[in-house]
């Protein structure tokens, strides 16, 4: 089949048009004609392909530059991807939902009552979703991957110097403030407590002069010194789509410690893979990383176990996950297609 997908890429690399990107190399993998439509155009939409941040696209995939979305480049397509209000031209439209509570109510509303499919990529934006009047049918489960050969265990479990580590993000619902109090109430019963702190960029409130502060690593600097060197993972955060440090971290052995925010729920299975506290709880982050360190049998066993669980988030399963949803629409368009029902919100998670 022929997919357009459309983003305004820019020169800045995140994890959510990442994900674009691998789906795009994924299902040109497995023999479908791609489009990758860089538009419509805005102040941050690059202007040439060499303008992107690194990133290495399958050979098959083609790319189009545009400054509109009627531009004729782009291909008559079958499905055409995160584009609301696209030229039905393109493809029947499939939204992609890779979050909640990270923009205004009205926009996330009006995203998820589009009478389209919507690929969600964590199984609790589906529950969001039904909470919006969604019908069911029309909210696509597919989980992520990761690149398996980047994040992968490489160093033993019991060799590891650092206690633990965490991610800087400056959105307010990655809980930073709230893990930065874990921090330091570590330190405070721990002095020599090694923990290291990472990002893109410099934090407001920096972390306390014992934390290394560890920035713009590259995917493999991130794999090898920071989450192959760490024993415990934190991830503090009130909401994540769904999580992608996390995940990364536990591939390459590291144990998590993470709050129960919505995206956690298909990895970190509390006593199982990870230990979870509720959102909010800095002293039960600090609780849980500081039971981990004293107990590496059950450090080991939940890092071990994690690792193991992990391992299904590829990105060859999650193309043909969305293969089959696309051959479904596009037998019965009309069945995906119905407007949603009356407003029914609930809080989750």
């Amino acid at each position: 089949m022929i997919i357009n997908i459309i983003y305004p890429s820019s020169h800045h690399r995140t994890g959510g048009v990442v994900v674009l990107y691998e789906w795009a190399n994924a299902l040109a993998r497995r023999g479908h004609e791609v489009h990758f439509i860089h538009g419509p155009r805005t102040e941050y939409r690059i202007n040439d392909l060499g303008e992107l941040p690194p990133f290495r696209f399958e050979d098959e995939v083609r790319h189009h530059i545009v400054d509109a979305l009627d531009d004729p480049g782009p291909p008559d397509g079958d499905i055409v991807m995160f584009a609301p209000g696209a030229p039905r031209r393109l493809g029947l439209e499939v939204g992609v939902v890779q979050g909640h509570r990270m923009f205004t109510e009205e926009i996330e509303r009006d995203l998820f009552r589009v009478p389209a499919p919507k690929v969600c990529v964590a199984s609790w934006l589906v529950d969001v979703g039904l909470g919006y009047g969604v019908p069911g049918e029309q909210l696509w489960y597919v989980p992520l991957g990761i690149d398996h050969e980047v994040f992968a265990l490489r160093t033993p479990l019991d060799a590891r110097p650092v206690d633990v580590a965490m991610l800087f993000h400056p959105h307010r619902e990655k809980g930073y403030r709230v893990g930065l109090a874990a921090l330091e109430e570590l330190l405070a019963r721990r002095p020599g407590l090694q923990a290291v702190v990472f990002g893109m960029n410099r934090p407001g409130k920096r972390p306390p002069g014992a934390v290394r502060y560890v920035q713009g690593a590259t995917h493999r600097e991130l794999a090898d010194q920071v989450y192959n060197a760490t024993r415990v993972f934190m991830q503090p955060s009130n909401h994540e789509g769904f999580g992608y440090t996390a995940v990364e971290a536990m591939a390459c052995g590291c144990a998590l410690v993470s709050t129960d925010n919505g995206g956690s729920r298909d990895y970190a299975l509390p006593g199982e893979t990870a230990l979870v506290v509720p959102p909010g709880d800095a002293a039960g982050l600090a609780a849980c990383v500081e039971r981990l360190l004293d107990d590496d049998e059950l450090r080991i066993r939940l890092a071990t176990a994690g690792e193991r669980h992990v391992r299904k988030f590829d990105w060859d399963v999650s193309a043909e996950m969305l293969e089959t949803f696309f051959e479904r629409y596009l037998a019965d368009p009309d069945r995906y297609r119905r407007p949603p029902g009356d407003e029914v919100v609930e809080e989750v998670g």
